[in-house]
């Protein structure tokens, strides 16, 4: 009897260990995030660039390319073939610099000038899938600053990014604009100063969420100013009900 109980216990013991390997080899790997950070702020302007780089792109080619793409995305022309994000950082100072320079001839007063860029990554869908919103702030002297987000989604585990153009292309847009404009003019009423019609025309930002997706519009796009950026969801199901296809499942 006393074997018996050994021989069933042994059993369960390298029964459970097998299932607690099986369950770790299908864990997923998630990214790991670090942040870049570069500030300089003197009595005439403030700068910053802050970025999410992916930590652990050793032995992972789709955070590796996700990873490139996400610096190409952020620094646009001042990118590398080789990143390099304190030399990037480096130049986007001196190219607004510049800027603000010119502005300042134009204009008999000292100007205090701002540019803050920042990003904040997102995990969705299960974790399958890395949104980035990246956000540019500059002051060049105005009461307001000026506020632009973009937003780049990718799958992680190809590295590929969704391209959402698709969704203003198609047949389905102008059913798509009556959804967006309806949900808007509920949220927002009549800060909203465009007609269904225009929004046919969907927004550039636009990003995956675990339900649909948001479409953001960009400050006095077509809102007045006291309401900045708008956005609304449009779910999976909404999207369907069109005859969209959903290229994210």
């Amino acid at each position: 009897m006393r074997r018996l109980r050994f021989y069933i216990l042994a059993a369960i013991m390298l029964t459970a260990g097998a299932c607690a390997e099986e369950q770790k080899s299908e864990e997923k790997t998630l990214p790991e995030f670090k942040t870049f950070e570069y500030d300089v702020t003197t009595e005439e302007y403030s700068i910053t660039v802050s970025y999410e780089q992916i930590a652990n792109t050793s032995n992972n080619e789709a955070f590796m390319l996700i990873d490139q793409m996400n610096y190409n995305n952020t620094f646009g022309e001042f990118a590398l073939d080789e990143p390099d994000p304190l030399l990037s950082a480096e130049w986007m100072m001196e190219d607004f610099l510049e800027d603000v320079h010119f502005i300042g001839s134009f204009s008999n007063e000292e100007l205090y000038c701002e540019m803050h860029l920042y990003q904040v990554p997102s995990l969705v869908r299960n974790d399958s899938v890395v949104c980035y919103d990246t956000v540019l702030e500059t002051n060049l002297g105005g009461a307001h600053p000026m506020v632009n987000h973009t937003y780049e989604c990718y799958d992680l585990a190809s590295g590929n990014i969704y391209d959402f153009s698709y969704l203003a292309d198609g047949e389905w847009s102008d059913a798509l604009g009556e959804i967006i404009y309806s949900k808007l003019k509920g949220e927002y009423g009549d800060a909203i100063k465009v007609s269904s019609a225009t929004l046919s025309r969907l927004p550039e930002a636009i990003y995956l969420t675990d339900k649909g997706i948001v479409l953001q519009y960009q400050p006095y796009e077509i809102g007045d100013a006291t309401v900045g950026s708008v956005s609304g969801e449009i779910t999976d199901k909404e999207l369907e009900e069109v005859g969209a296809p959903i290229v994210w499942e």
